[in-house]
């Protein structure tokens, strides 16, 4: 049986990888799979994709979610060998094409207006990043689940609490703890960077958003983008086991920028790799 033909109205999904050399997503439904962001390369998203039985050529669109390099790296690659729509915005778009070159199809999307892939309604909501027109999602099952994903931003907004409320999991920034990052090995204008508006979420940050929107209904969390200088494994998850206090019993994984973390779905893990 084809890999995206899980027999489930909910959404899975799985981190292909994440972190600052790469970073890419698969999202799937029953009927639909598709990648958000190509941040690695061709090679390693056709490998890790074939660890969830799903080959590249099952796929039907690739997201891209903002410009930088660690996220569009292979789209142009991948959707030119497998003939896939483009689905960004128009100023993600633009300033990707230098990069990603020619692709056979991009279809438009307007922040802050939903959209459809497969049985996926998608529901993309603005983020603060030092990007064209960066953006977060919300991808709505057919069952009725709700799940987000929001890596890449410099702050949690009102916009992206509100949009966040009332999910069944969540992909999260976790990208660095401040005193490591203070402390570590970047020059003093890249911690500006990171910890700025534009930037990236601390473990902090994130923990504090956690606390606001977790519900007894909240089944999984993957906590994503996390620095390899500025950020240890253990203090991220200790971070959001306590901001998930009530919660303790729900599945909580960490990305890794080497490896794929199994998929996740209703009630937790939907599926080891194999």
């Amino acid at each position: 049986m084809s890999g995206i033909n899980n027999g489930t109205r909910d959404v899975e999904i799985g981190i292909l990888g994440s972190g600052s050399r790469g970073n890419a997503a698969l999202v799937r439904s029953n009927g639909a799979a598709f990648l958000v962001d190509a941040g690695l390369s061709a090679r390693q998203i056709t490998k890790r994709l074939e660890t969830y039985g799903i080959l590249p050529q099952e796929l039907t669109a690739i997201v891209l979610t903002h410009e930088h390099i660690d996220h569009i790296r292979s789209a142009g690659t991948l959707a030119r060998r497998w003939n896939l729509p483009i689905w960004t915005n128009k100023a993600t778009y633009t300033a990707s094409l230098e990069t990603i070159g020619k692709t056979p199809e991009w279809m438009e999307i307007e922040v802050g207006l939903p959209f459809h892939i497969g049985g996926i309604r998608v529901e993309p909501f603005s983020t603060p990043h030092d990007a064209a027109d960066p953006f977060g999602m919300i991808f709505n099952a057919e069952d009725g689940r709700r799940v987000g994903f929001a890596t890449d931003m410099g702050f949690v907004t009102n916009l992206a609490r509100q949009r966040l409320q009332g999910l069944q999991g969540l992909v999260l920034e976790f990208n660095h703890d401040v005193e490591m990052l203070i402390n570590g090995p970047y020059p003093w204008p890249i911690k500006q960077r990171i910890r700025g508006k534009l930037g990236h979420l601390s473990n902090e940050d994130a923990a504090k958003l956690l606390k606001n929107i977790a519900t007894a209904d909240f089944e999984w969390l993957i906590c994503a983008h996390i620095s390899q200088e500025n950020n240890e494994n253990q203090l991220i998850l200790e971070t959001a086991r306590k901001a998930l206090n009530g919660h303790e019993r729900r599945n909580l994984l960490s990305a890794s920028q080497d490896e794929p973390t199994p998929l996740v779905g209703a009630g937790g893990i939907a599926g080891e790799i194999s």
